[in-house]
């Protein structure tokens, strides 16, 4: 498949180019400088054609540019070929066209205004789009004429989309940039440091796997000094939700704070398969102890808690395999269920338990959810007794009744009142 680069000086309309290809996966354009800090992708398909399309961060001189190209080079792709937006032609521009030019890449000039031909070197490149009053209509229809599909019926049925969300400055794009095994989303203890979200895709037993690092949500109005940003990454964060396989909220060890709380409401809500990872685990000194308090933490501030699965990693020291098999067991987890689901089946367990209790008062089940922490599963359970007070073989019952009712046989689970 062929991937373009969008190139070009700073503020030269790079993102506006790409959210023009994009429609739905829109970059962050400001007229500020160096708004788009980050390599973006989006790939272009209908049915007659496919490729890929990069936003890129602009560039001042030729050091500037060398150092992108050299970024490009270690994301190990073939077929790459070049968009060279300009709105006029430098020295500045002729000596990187030509930089380009000596390592033997394809390099399209484009303008969103129109300029002679007299203006540059033409024969820097293979294809100009500057001389006519809509370039990018036969930019779109030259890049969809050249990447016609061999076989228009291949569809990628087995391609999963993971979206990875968080605070700011929780490891987002440290946890992401271990999975690619590239230096792909800059990291930086500042705020804003991912502005937009940055999608790759991945092999992982015989299954694609799209990872999407998302800009953080700033945990509180008097950070937020940027409105622009804030209400785009929201809306990015709202696609790529209803796009998302899973989603992944990313907590971070050291940083308990209400906003985690929201982020677990609001995101365990979505009908999707949801999985929290804490990260920075490593710092933790005594991490049994940290564990259980942050498990109570959760269970008695929140109630959509018992329905999680959480497993306690390292961005940066947990090893890229584990992390990827802890995706894949939840993309493939067998122990998702809707609370709503759970509750409507209530009815049906009471009446069966009723059936063994005729000679005692009756345990009456209220409430079942189920979670996961570190690979194992749970069932909580609200109910009308207390714990001490459920006779053991009333559980092994219950425990029955779950297997039955929810198609469980040979999955393992404990039970929790």
């Amino acid at each position: 498949m062929n991937n373009y680069f969008i190139i070009g000086k700073v503020n030269e309309g790079k993102s506006h180019l790409f959210n023009l290809f994009s429609k739905t996966h829109k970059t962050i354009s400001n007229p500020k400088a160096n708004t788009t800090i980050d390599v973006i992708r989006k790939n272009i398909s209908s049915e007659n054609f496919e490729y890929n399309i990069y936003d890129t961060p602009g560039f001042y001189k030729l050091g500037d540019f060398t150092d992108l190209l050299n970024k490009i080079s270690t994301l190990k792709l073939e077929n790459i070929e070049f968009i060279y937006l300009i709105s006029s032609f430098t020295n500045e521009d002729l000596k990187i066209c030509k930089q380009l030019h000596s390592k033997n890449y394809n390099i399209l000039l484009f303008s969103f205004k129109m300029i002679d031909e007299k203006d540059y070197i033409s024969n820097l490149f293979d294809e100009n789009f500057t001389n006519y009053p809509d370039n990018f209509s036969l930019l779109k229809k030259y890049l969809s004429n050249k990447n016609k599909k061999q076989n228009s019926n291949v569809i990628n049925i087995n391609k999963k989309t993971i979206a990875i969300f968080g605070k700011e400055n929780t490891g987002k794009s440290t946890l992401f940039n271990k999975i690619m095994n590239i230096s792909l989303s800059k990291t930086s203890p500042h705020l804003h440091t991912t502005r937009d979200s940055v999608n790759w895709d991945i092999k992982y037993k015989n299954q694609t796997l799209e990872f999407i690092d998302t800009a953080g949500f700033i945990r509180s109005r008097s950070k937020r000094k940027n409105h622009d940003f804030e209400k785009l990454s929201l809306e990015q964060s709202e696609y790529f939700i209803k796009k998302s396989s899973l989603i992944i909220l990313l907590l971070d060890a050291n940083s308990e704070s209400r906003l985690d709380l929201s982020l677990i409401g609001s995101l365990s809500k979505r009908n999707k398969p949801f999985l929290v990872l804490v990260n920075k685990i490593d710092l933790i000194d005594n991490k049994t102890l940290y564990q259980k308090r942050f498990l109570q933490y959760l269970s008695s501030n929140h109630n959509y808690y018992s329905s999680l699965n959480i497993y306690f990693i390292s961005a940066l020291k947990s090893s890229k395999s584990k992390i990827l098999q802890i995706v894949s067991n939840q993309l493939h987890n067998k122990f998702f269920f809707k609370t709503s689901y759970l509750n409507k089946i209530i009815k049906s367990i009471n009446g069966e338990l009723g059936k063994i209790q005729k000679n005692s008062k009756e345990l009456k089940v209220y409430f079942i959810t189920a979670f996961t922490v570190n690979q194992k599963n749970y069932f909580k359970i609200s109910c009308n007794f207390q714990k001490k007070n459920i006779k053991p073989h009333i559980k092994s019952f219950l425990s029955k009744l779950l297997i039955r009712e929810l198609n469980l046989k040979g999955v393992n689970f404990s039970l929790i009142f």
